[in-house]
């Protein structure tokens, strides 16, 4: 199957809380086949018709199963645009796991090596600036999520330690055990290893599985992870910070997700991660339908998965432009099974979401 054309299109889904996300959507047609579909998530392109040139300039012609090889020559683009190249990359690499997919009638973790389990537990963000616009309809988010069925949630430390460490208690109280906390997440917003241990010092009792990124500094997150009894996460975006993160015992576990090259890429760094003994977690809330499903056949094929993870956009979004989403039970998200991504595209959702096209 020979590559013969790549459309792109910007849509834009509204978070719970108001936010609105932007993410492109990508379709990639072949001579022979199926067209598949993928997603650089939570994106915005200013420059949408820039961006399905340069993918048809390098991609027409070229053949569909080279998979590694497009991978490659897409995480090496220079796109010059608003939305990175890793996501730029990732977004062709799931739209030809979903091509393949259904080209061989199997879902796309087929593709990946078949599951490892059959569901991804994964978790609800809630941010420390929510908490300081508005205790009270903050706490109403956790509510939500009970009413909806789930009970695991991460938290984005604020920068106010007593802040935080009154509104993990207020939940504690008023939710008792049928709430989890996933992680505390630092953002990477400390520079000293001491302010950091400090901070965590004052959350640690409310029973987090593990931080995420005390620091965006490698020896300050390493003297972090010295003095802590939790795992201790780090996105990962690269083999070269994979390695580094690595020898420094920056870590304990690698952060990854599609955003970041697609399953093709980040695979690679699972089992960089499984040579030396860390855990893996699969990271961030931002995807749409497309994403989400790429996202949980990952999860699910690889044998470290072994801490909660972040995606939970069936319920941090209020519109989707699929016809089904991935369901979301329990705080787990289970995969589709049909073949590709599992996504069917509702033709008229598509078009209510849409703001640009290329």
């Amino acid at each position: 199957m020979k590559i013969t054309k790549v459309e792109t299109m910007q849509i834009e889904t509204p978070r719970y809380y108001g936010h609105i996300s932007g993410h492109v959507l990508v379709k990639v047609f072949v001579d022979d086949g199926p067209v598949g579909w993928g997603e650089a998530s939570d994106s915005r392109a200013e420059d949408l018709a820039a961006i399905a040139r340069q993918y048809n300039e390098l991609l027409v012609g070229r053949d569909a199963g080279a998979i590694t090889e497009i991978n490659e020559l897409l995480r090496g683009h220079a796109f010059h645009s608003s939305v990175t190249d890793l996501h730029l990359a990732s977004a062709i690499d799931l739209a030809l796991y979903d091509l393949h997919g259904k080209a061989q009638g199997v879902p796309a973790y087929r593709l990946l090596g078949g599951k490892m389990r059959d569901r991804l537990y994964c978790c609800y963000p809630i941010f420390g600036w929510q908490v300081k616009d508005d205790f009270e309809r903050t706490l109403g988010y956790l509510r939500r999520l009970l009413d909806l069925g789930h009970h695991l949630f991460r938290y984005y430390a604020s920068g106010d330690s007593a802040l935080d460490d009154r509104f993990l208690g207020e939940a504690k109280r008023r939710f008792d055990d049928r709430l989890k906390l996933k992680s505390i997440d630092f953002s990477g917003r400390f520079a000293d290893w001491e302010t950091a241990v400090r901070y965590a010092d004052v959350l640690r009792h409310h029973a987090p599985y593990h931080f995420e990124q005390p620091s965006s500094n490698l020896r300050v997150s390493a003297e972090f992870v010295r003095r802590v009894d939790l795992p201790v996460s780090w996105h990962i975006n690269s083999l070269e910070l994979g390695m580094e993160a690595i020898e420094k015992r920056a870590c304990t576990a690698f952060n990854l997700a599609c955003v970041c090259g697609g399953p093709t890429h980040i695979r690679r760094l699972f089992a960089l991660a499984e040579a030396a003994g860390f855990g893996c977690l699969i990271g961030t809330d931002q995807e749409s339908t497309l994403g989400v499903s790429a996202q949980v056949s990952v999860g699910i094929a690889m044998p470290n998965t072994n801490l909660p993870c972040d995606p939970m956009g069936p319920v941090l979004y209020t519109a989707s432009p699929a016809v089904e989403r991935v369901r979301a039970a329990g705080s787990y998200l289970y995969p589709f099974e049909g073949p590709g991504l599992g996504v069917e595209i509702d033709a008229d959702k598509l078009r209510s979401l849409t703001v640009g096209e290329a």
